[in-house]
Order: C-alpha cells, then sequence, then structure tokens
C-alpha cells in the first residue's frame, strides 16, 4: 500500500514539474527578494513565447499587471516601437493572482505572493538578424523599491534568445 501510495505521489509529482524541452534559461537576474529567469520558447510559424519566471522570497511581493487600477510599480513590460517583432495577444499569468485587502489602501488589490510565471506570446515580422530592447520593471515588497530590468531580443541565424541589455 506504501509503495502504491508512493508511486502514485511521484508520477503525480513528475507531471507538474516537467517542463517544455525546448525552454533554457537565458538570463537570470538574482536578488535577496526574488529571482527572474528570461527564456524564449519556440511554437512554429515565427511565433515564440517570452517567458518571465519570478521566484520570490517569503513575504515579497509585487502588484500583478492584470490589477486595473493605475497604480505606481506594478509589473510592467515593453519593448518601445519596432518593427522586426511585436507583441501576439496578451500576456498570461501563471498562477492567476488574486486581489486581497491591501493593508495600506484598505481597498482589493491584486498582489503577487508567489512564484508566477508571465508568458508573453510574440511574432517575428522580419526574418533577418535583429536586435531589439526591452525593460520589464516591478515594485518589489517590502522593500518598496522600483526593479527595473532592460533586456535584449537577439535573433540570429534562425535562433531567438534574450541577453542582458545592461552597459
Amino acid at each position: 500500500m506504501l509503495l502504491l501510495l508512493s508511486v502514485t505521489f511521484n508520477t503525480q509529482q513528475s507531471r507538474y514539474n516537467t517542463k517544455p524541452a525546448k525552454i533554457e534559461e537565458q538570463l537570470k537576474i538574482t536578488d535577496e527578494l526574488y529571482t527572474v529567469q528570461f527564456k524564449t520558447e519556440n511554437t512554429g510559424n515565427n511565433k515564440y513565447n517570452l517567458i518571465i519566471a519570478i521566484d520570490l522570497e517569503v513575504g515579497a511581493s509585487f502588484i500583478s499587471p492584470f490589477e486595473r487600477k493605475e497604480l505606481t510599480g506594478k509589473f510592467y513590460m515593453d519593448f518601445g516601437s519596432y518593427d522586426k517583432i511585436n507583441f501576439d495577444g496578451n500576456i498570461i499569468e501563471t498562477p492567476r493572482a488574486f486581489a486581497v485587502l491591501d493593508r495600506m489602501s484598505f481597498e482589493p488589490i491584486i498582489w503577487v505572493k508567489e512564484n508566477t510565471t508571465y508568458t508573453q506570446p510574440l511574432v517575428l515580422l522580419s526574418e533577418g538578424n535583429f536586435e531589439v530592447f526591452g525593460t520589464l520593471k516591478f515594485t518589489i515588497e517590502p522593500r518598496c523599491t522600483l526593479e527595473i530590468f532592460p533586456f535584449a531580443i537577439k535573433y540570429q541565424d534562425g535562433e531567438i534568445t534574450i541577453v542582458d541589455a545592461k552597459c
């Protein structure tokens, strides 16, 4: 009975921890309150996913990009305007954060308080080699600091990668 329970648990555990085969970490940023990992995934037909995994330490949080209120410091990602690559639909938050009563404003706010992955579908608009620059921003709590991460998406010889854009 114990052996059967162990096999069942291990099978379920491995099913949830499975990662897509063609995703490799390309840029990693570590801090005492979080780790941010940028990755790309080729989904075919000149379409890709930009994947941003944010692992939070206990007690750390930031405001979800799905928060409807205009709040300074909520999760935000931008490319500027480029004619080589573009967003292809909305960003996907997994797991989806939910509203909780904010202790400062006494209003419900969508706080991200657990490890979360953001997937932004992308579409290539050019088949030539290029490099575009983007920025990821969010305010990390409880430190209350605006975290800004410049990054570059590099497309060369049919391969797309994320690289550090800091000078």
